[in-house]
């Protein structure tokens, strides 16, 4: 076609449409035109004479192929012809595209063969239209000079994103979509992704390129005419890791996973566009790699297509319409078909229902009892005529591919693969004659993912001792442990339908259908491994109560619920819409064993949140959660982060911690979006006696909250003895009520105002309230409060009368050498009780080190000192470490991780580690230290009299013979510990980041 197109014959077509002074301007620009593309120009003895036909000849004997079109096209500018300029290029473009005609039979077949919605095309027009206006204005909004758009389309499984992206690719081949603004569309497809270990981007493409075509090559020197469409992440067997290492070389050979990342993150043809189709799991494991995405969100039916597509699947209006009404009866079986694969699922079902003359009856109390539905129907109407012990072994085949594609990553089977799984030919014909299985040429799959899900999930019910295990199918054990530890997505619906079918009432409804018993082990193999996995260690198994609670929901049995809810005391959860909440709460209110709960809960209470339920159903779901405070037998810890309630939702929270049989301790709200009205709140914490712990860091707290939170402080039932006001925006002027509490309430022990605009002015006032008679505060947190020397001065006076005050945290603040210099007279002085001083990023030099080291020799009390991230240097440490040498020294942690010190201090430090008795701790992180430097300090560890315990060194930043040597000092000494940021958990727990 394209070589007919490019004949002299082409050409004469459009010189026939020139008039007569069009033609004769066109042959005299001609003699001169070639020279622009360095072509031999036309002697003009033979164009002077010629014809339209002579000069479409000559131009196609003297410029084969597309030079004379390069040159004719040309032309046609110069003579003011643009509209055969356009029209010429237009089909120049059609001619030299066989992709698209290739992948128009492609993608004609996929839609024919692959699709279960097999609707009319009008109506998935009128039912995607919204989406298609999105896409078209998305793309042909993208301007010049913009960054290309990267377009995610997410929604959750079933919902037809796949569906989508098929026609998006047939309206593009057909010229109905994009017609101007892409010139190719490359359909990426992760499952297919998973047979290629490496390639190129131009060898992964030629698969689909037409030999008739173009060179590939070429097309790449316009990109941003390519959009790339992607689906099937979710089907990937490997990461797209952030660290892997990008390739920006269309032509070179890479692992698969570095071609898929480096187009995703735009390293590789960065002016092309992507189109990425993501699911719940996908979007949790890819969205960091995208550049600048926009988002599209695929609703599902309305009510309205829902109708609609009835009517197309029945076609007989009678039967459409008795289908629909029974569904529309049924709430939850009606929310369910707003996913366009469930409501296929259900429609399939009744239609062989009432070919069998049945009442309709489609459970729908969970996803598993709506599959079981259609199962059963699809059972009855293929199998009926065979005997149990037929049945039973084809039912079996089938599920052990699906259960070995699902372990495997698998969905596209081959006929070697049937066979090893026991489906013979005929039987693989009857499950395509039943729409389970399709088939594509030798190739078969799934009619959906979901289908292959549920009969792999299915396989354990149908096992039997004298069975001989698959190796590459998991046992029920690792299935359930692989779904609550983060699987990959297809485990985790298996593992969803797994629980659904341990259910007594699920298995019966199987065996009655079936005709042959079923395992009834897997209830009990489910709870042994969850109380297994609940007495781990946290940091070694990280169990997603997300994907438990979600499997446990399924069940619908409410004593299950409950006895594995007790196996968890201390529970993690992000809430981030209404199906959360509801699988959330749901689970909840069955724990009595519950100690700890941390919770994330955004997108629910707010005004623009899309929900199927209404404000007083989501209060109730709400409220059913919340029971969870009072319900469970030894409640202590309540962790709220970055919760967005409104005021309703709060007072519903506030009312259950201020019951009187909650035991809640430890209350966190850290930036919590309101307070509510702040009433009901502070209400809360002074009617629990159990409460001493308040954290609400992040929270920005008005003068009026501050000012209800003090007098709450002030209460004589108040029991709180550690406050957090990080972040909170506390001015100098809140504190004068912050100072108010210190002086009356002394249960208060510990308050943090870390990251706040304190200022000097501030500190005044604290300072005031410190030197009260009354005051019992024993630690101060004041890291990050725009603090300079002068606040130095007010503190200075406050330790010296403060008879409790043992930690003070100053980092942070631009102290500098003369502040500390105020500070360290204080510190001189025999009644300062201080014994932690945190100093850590005060730009300090090593002039404060002479002042530092006298508080070191006169002050006993002072056990630590923390100078990390100041420009200490070799000089100041040198002044610090004959303190330590003095017999009164009696510190026992020095923190200088980040001071500038090099090897020329460790002789000075090495002395010390000897002589000084009490030193248990020192810090020496972030230092430039060489092997020597190292040598000469793990000589003074190996001394007998040195009592160090724990040295602050990151190991694996040395050579492999220095981390020799720290290792071999470490067995050689029992006592002492070498790590790296040794304090930083300790800190965090003062300073409420961990709980």
């Amino acid at each position: 076609m394209a070589e007919y197109f490019f004949s002299d014959f082409g050409l004469f077509w459009y010189l026939k449409e020139l008039r007569k002074e069009e033609f004769w301007k066109f042959k005299e620009l001609l003699k001169q035109e070639p020279l622009k593309f360095e072509l031999k120009p036309i002697p003009w003895s033979e164009l002077k004479k010629a014809s339209r036909e002579d000069i479409a000849k000559l131009l196609d004997k003297n410029y084969p192929g597309k030079q004379a079109w390069e040159v004719t096209l040309s032309l046609f500018l110069q003579i003011n012809r643009s509209d055969l300029w356009t029209k010429a290029r237009e089909e120049i473009r059609n001619k030299l595209n066989p992709y698209k005609n290739h992948m128009k039979e492609k993608f004609r077949l996929v839609w024919e063969k692959e699709t279960c919605l097999q609707v009319p095309d009008d109506f998935y027009t009128e039912t995607t239209k919204n989406e298609y206006e999105e896409l078209t204005a998305a793309y042909t909004a993208d301007q010049a000079g913009q960054p290309s758009l990267t377009l995610v389309l997410q929604g959750s499984q079933g919902v037809g994103k796949t569906t989508l992206l098929r026609k998006v690719m047939l309206e593009w081949v057909e010229g109905n979509l994009w017609k101007e603004r892409f010139t190719f569309i490359f359909f990426i497809n992760g499952c297919e992704m998973n047979s290629i270990t490496e390639t190129s981007l131009v060898e992964l493409l030629s698969r689909d390129w037409p030999e008739s075509s173009e060179p590939i090559e070429d097309i790449f020197s316009q990109q941003e005419g390519i959009l790339f469409i992607m689906d099937g992440f979710e089907e990937l067997k490997f990461d797209l890791d952030l660290d892997t290492n990008l390739c920006d070389d269309w032509r070179q050979r890479q692992p698969t996973q570095v071609i898929l990342s480096s187009l995703l993150r735009k390293k590789m043809l960065p002016e092309s566009s992507l189109l990425v189709a993501l699911g719940v799991t996908g979007m949790r494991k890819h969205f960091y790699l995208l550049q600048h995405p926009k988002y599209i969100t695929l609703p599902g039916l309305s009510e309205h297509s829902r109708k609609l597509y009835f009517s197309h699947f029945f076609r007989e209006k009678n039967k459409a319409s008795r289908a629909f009404s029974f569904v529309r009866d049924n709430t939850s079986l009606f929310v369910l078909c707003h996913y366009p694969l469930a409501c296929w699922l259900v429609c399939t079902c009744m239609k062989w229902q009432l070919e069998r003359g049945e009442d309709l009856g489609i459970a729908s109390e969970s996803i598993t009892s709506l599959y079981v539905s259609f199962f059963t129907s699809v059972f009855k109407s293929g199998l009926e005529n065979y005997l149990p012990r037929q049945s039973r072994a084809r039912l079996q085949s089938l599920c052990t591919l699906a259960a070995e594609g699902i372990w495997t990553d698998t969905f596209v089977f081959h006929p070697g693969d049937l066979r090893r799984n026991g489906v013979s030919e005929p039987d693989a014909s009857m499950w395509v004659g039943m729409r389970l299985l399709q088939r594509n040429g030798d190739r078969f799959t799934f009619i959906h993912t979901c289908v292959q899900e549920f009969c792999a999930a299915m396989l354990y019910l149908l096992r039997q001792p004298q069975d001989n295990p698959n190796p590459a199918i998991g046992t029920v054990t690792q299935l359930v442990t692989a779904v609550v530890t983060q699987a990959s997505t297809y485990l985790l619906q298996t593992g969803v339908f797994l629980f659904g079918f341990s259910t007594e009432k699920t298995t019966n409804v199987l065996e009655t259908s079936f005709g042959f018993p079923l395992s009834k082990e897997i209830k009990q193999e489910i709870t042994e491994c969850l109380q297994s996995l609940s007495q781990n260690d946290p940091n070694q198994v990280m169990v997603s109560f997300h994907e438990l609670f979600n499997s446990l929901f399924e069940t619908q049995e409410k004593e299950f619920i409950t006895q594995v809810m007790d196996f968890f005391e201390d529970i993690n959860i992000y809430i981030s819409n209404t199906d959360d909440l509801v699988v959330s709460a749901f689970c909840l209110k069955h724990s009595q064993n519950l100690q700890k709960l941390h919770l994330c809960i955004e997108n629910v209470f707010s005004d623009d949140c899309e929900s199927i339920l209404n404000d007083n159903q989501k209060l109730s779901f709400w409220r059913d959660l919340c029971s969870v405070f009072t319900t469970s037998r030894n409640f202590q810890v309540l962790d709220l982060d970055n919760c967005s309630l409104d005021e309703a939702s709060q007072a519903i929270l506030c009312k259950a911690l201020a019951q009187p049989v909650c035991r809640l301790q430890k209350l966190v709200c850290n930036f919590a979006s309101s307070l509510g009205n702040g009433v009901d709140f502070f209400k809360a914490i002074l009617h629990n006696p159990h409460l001493k712990y308040l954290n609400l860091h992040g929270t920005n707290l008005s003068s009026g909250e501050v000012g209800q939170l003090c007098q709450t402080l002030k209460h004589p039932m108040c029991n709180i003895e550690q406050l957090m006001l990080g972040k909170c925006d506390i001015t100098d002027e809140a504190c004068k009520d912050i100072a108010s509490v210190l002086v009356c309430n002394q249960k208060l022990k510990l308050l943090s105002l870390i990251e706040n605009p304190v200022m000097n002015e501030g500190v005044m006032v604290l300072c005031d309230a410190l030197r009260h008679p009354h005051c019992a505060l024993e630690t101060l947190l004041l890291t990050y409060c725009c603090l300079t020397s002068v606040a130095c001065d007010y503190i200075s006076q406050a330790i010296l009368y403060n008879k409790s005050l043992s930690l003070l945290d100053l980092g942070s603040n631009f102290l500098e050498d003369n502040g500390v210099m105020s500070l360290c007279e204080a510190l001189k002085h025999p009644s300062c009780n201080l014994q932690q001083l945190w100093l850590a990023g005060c730009y300090l030099t090593p002039v404060c080190c002479k002042d530092l080291s006298a508080v070191l020799i006169s002050n006993e009390k002072l056990k630590t000192l923390k100078l990390g991230d100041n420009k200490i240097q070799d000089a100041g440490v040198k002044q610090l470490c004959e303190a330590l040498k003095h017999p009164n020294c009696k510190l026992e942690n020095l923190g200088l991780e980040i001071c500038q010190l090099t090897t020329a201090c460790c002789e000075d430090l090495a002395s010390a580690l000897t002589v000084c008795k009490s030193l248990r701790g020192l810090n020496l992180d972030w230092n430039s230290l060489d092997h020597d430097g190292v040598l000469v300090l793990c000589e003074a560890l190996n001394h007998l009299d040195c009592a160090l315990q724990l040295l602050g060194l990151d190991k694996s930043a040395f050579d492999e013979e220095t981390q020799l040597l720290l290792t071999a000092v470490e067995e050689k000494n029992p006592h002492l510990t070498i790590l790296h940021q040794p304090w930083d958990n300790d800190e965090y727990r003062i300073k409420g980041v961990l709980i």
